[in-house]
């Protein structure tokens, strides 16, 4: 027995979907091998998998593995008599029936159909007589009580398709092989239906590499123009979902020569589809991959991975801007901050450098001060939901700073990102759109000379208005998560102000509002990082206070060295061509990194990590993180985030 099916319901909104939330993938069945795609499919409630065993001419496997409902599910393999094909095999439903595909070694596309529900005649094997051959592979899909089957011709680059009817007990009848038009492709299509009429086809361009998509209308039989799809190469055939209900379509595919990461995109109501996005570097593979639904929010991905084991992981459509409405409530409006977890910005307001100060003001640029990619407003459209802010005078008004002092006369350098009262309008403009999301703000880093506490408080109170949470001197243990919908909680670090703002403290124990635990480990080093980080999480494991939040602080620092001579590099103009020559050979001999690079390579550690973690035990329910708090924050840690909150560790 195998665990499969894990927390299927992730959402039950309405699918408005920018973004994809994957769980970590998991071993499909541990005992198969295989070197090309596997498919899934759902039918009558059940699910079946199929896939072809390693080599040329190799035989084809399937197996059912239970309802969805299941909690666990049991393998029946079928390995289908005389099958033997050197590419993927694909599972089509259509009615009744379901079909189990594959291309015989003289091209011919053979079948067997379902006996029952939950099992496959495997005995009988059915050809469908086409007008030529079949090669690399295929995909198919139905429309109009048809199956439109969509491969590659026996040559370099042509794409054909055929329609295939169903005839006495779905015994499907010949067909002809119609060509694409020209279309160039390395690899087979993958085919969708659109409407009862429309189809859209994605293919690898038979040169670059580039990702294609069109569309054919079967009525009138004509053809739209072939569509780039944005930033995307691949080595392998593009997988292509059409959620019908929902007018939704995902684009996954692998990538091109030796990158074998996974990435997405999304599309909706006749929209171009979304910047691409990349998933966790866990997930790997250089074939196509395959997806089944399993309602109109909730998917599986299924594919191979570099290691020829399948793999599956569970995904869920969700709008990064309203996931706390979209997953917490109603059914979780009753948990509290301490039950959740949300992701958080560290240095927020520092993705832009507008102004410098402090004593070495030069010495200041981006390289050194930037924390983040995107601004406050894009971040909360990305599902961030704390923002760490440290606020400065610069240019007669209140900006967001970076600085290693408190005060700038006492400052090094100093650098200032986004005006304060941008930030306050974005977060007051987001709320009354997102009506049920939860904002927090965390001012620390104050100085009075520079920016007296009751102009910055009553700055705030101002702006944020009626979305500003105001304290009934309830406990944070208390507060539901429903009585703080459409507001923002404001903290000031040892303070607090005029029964609007909230004080905060990091520390062992304390009488603030909220506590942060948290462990800053101060290094550019993450095996010195993650060491400090399962001390902290040991040393909570038997738990904390009611008003205690804790925070995991995922951050690589530059070293003194990086901060001065990597950024002093950007300055070029600061310094003579020999200085400038010494500074970029010491950054290459010693792998001197500006602090985006470091969070490039310290967040691709985070999940595989935390996934560790929580298995090992170092994470329990009772020491469990409630802010993921990072460089770089989007919507990559907000993925990850709702992936958390409907795991069993999120979940009383």
């Amino acid at each position: 027995m195998h665990k499969f099916f894990y927390c299927l319901l992730l959402f039950t909104c309405p699918l408005y979907a920018q973004n994809l939330s994957f769980t970590p993938p998991v071993a499909l069945l541990p005992q198969a091998v295989t070197d090309k795609a596997p498919d899934i499919t759902h039918f009558k409630g059940g699910y079946f998998v199929t896939w072809k065993a390693p080599g040329n001419n190799a035989p084809v496997h399937a197996s059912y593995l239970g309802k969805h409902q299941d909690t666990a599910f049991t393998q029946q393999d079928v390995i289908v008599s005389n099958a033997a094909t050197s590419c993927a095999p694909v599972l089509q439903v259509l009615d009744e029936h379901l079909y189990l595909f594959w291309i015989a070694a003289d091209g011919s596309l053979k079948y067997i159909k379902n006996d029952t529900d939950t099992s496959l005649a495997a005995q009988q094997v059915y050809t469908v007589k086409l007008n030529g051959p079949l090669a690399n592979g295929f995909t198919t899909t139905a429309i109009h009580e048809q199956i439109v089957l969509a491969s590659h011709a026996n040559d370099k680059s042509t794409l054909v398709f055929a329609l295939l009817e169903p005839g006495n007990k779905g015994v499907l009848q010949d067909a002809q092989l119609q060509t694409v038009e020209g279309v160039k492709a390395a690899a087979y299509p993958f085919i969708v239906s659109l409407t009862g009429t429309d189809l859209r086809f994605c293919w690898q361009a038979a040169k670059g590499n580039e990702v294609y998509y069109a569309d054919y209308n079967l009525h009138n039989n004509k053809w739209t123009d072939p569509t780039p799809l944005a930033g995307a190469v691949t080595g392998a055939a593009p997988a292509l979902h059409h959620v019908y209900d929902a007018q939704q379509l995902f684009y996954l595919w692998s990538g091109a020569k030796k990158d074998t990461r996974i990435y997405y995109a999304t599309a909706d109501n006749g929209n171009p589809p979304t910047e691409k996005k990349v998933l966790p570097p866990y997930f790997n593979s250089s074939n196509p991959v395959a997806i089944c639904e399993i309602d109109v929010n909730n998917f599986m991905l299924a594919y191979t991975g570099n290691d020829q084991h399948m793999y599956l992981s569970y995904f869920a459509a969700y709008n990064p801007a309203s996931w706390m409405q979209d997953l917490l409530h109603p059914a979780k409006e009753a948990y509290t901050l301490k039950d959740i977890v949300i992701p958080g910005a560290h240095d927020a307001g520092m993705s832009v450098l507008n102004g410098t100060g402090g004593q070495m003001k030069d010495a200041i640029n981006t390289c050194n001060t930037l924390t983040q990619s995107i601004p406050i407003k894009e971040q909360l459209q990305n599902g961030i939901r704390m923002f760490d802010l440290r606020v400065g005078n610069y240019a007669q008004a209140l900006y967001i700073k970076h600085a290693e002092s408190d005060c700038d006369m006492d400052a090094v350098g100093a650098g200032y990102g986004e005006k304060l009262a941008d930030v306050l309008s974005g977060v007051h403009a987001f709320l009354e759109t997102n009506k049920m999301e939860t904002v927090m703000l965390n001012f620390s880093h104050f100085c009075e000379q520079d920016v007296p506490m009751a102009r910055l408080g009553d700055t705030i109170i101002a702006q944020l208005g009626s979305h500003l949470y105001r304290n009934s001197q309830k406990k944070l243990g208390d507060l539901k998560l429903k009585d703080l919908a459409g507001k923002v909680i404001v903290v000031f670090e040892q303070h607090a102000y005029q029964g609007a703002i909230d004080s905060c403290s990091i520390a062992n124990a304390s009488g603030a509002f909220i506590n942060y635990r948290r462990k800053y480990a101060a290094t550019n080093d993450i095996k010195k990082m993650m060491a400090d980080q399962v001390l902290f999480f040991n040393s909570m494991k038997e738990g904390v206070r009611d008003n205690d939040l804790i925070r995991l602080d995922w951050q690589l620092t530059q070293s003194s060295q990086e901060a001065a001579l990597i950024c002093n590099g950007f300055r070029p103009d600061r310094t003579g061509a020999v200085v400038s020559g010494v500074i970029l050979l010491t950054n290459a001999l010693k792998k001197n990194q500006t602090i985006l690079d470091l969070s490039a390579k310290g967040n691709r550690y985070l999940l595989p990590t935390m996934n560790d973690w929580i298995s090992n035990g170092t994470i329990n329910k009772k020491n469990k993180p409630n802010i993921l708090y990072v460089d770089a924050a989007g919507s990559w840690i907000t993925d990850y985030c709702i992936d958390l909150n409907i795991s069993p560790l999120y979940t009383r």
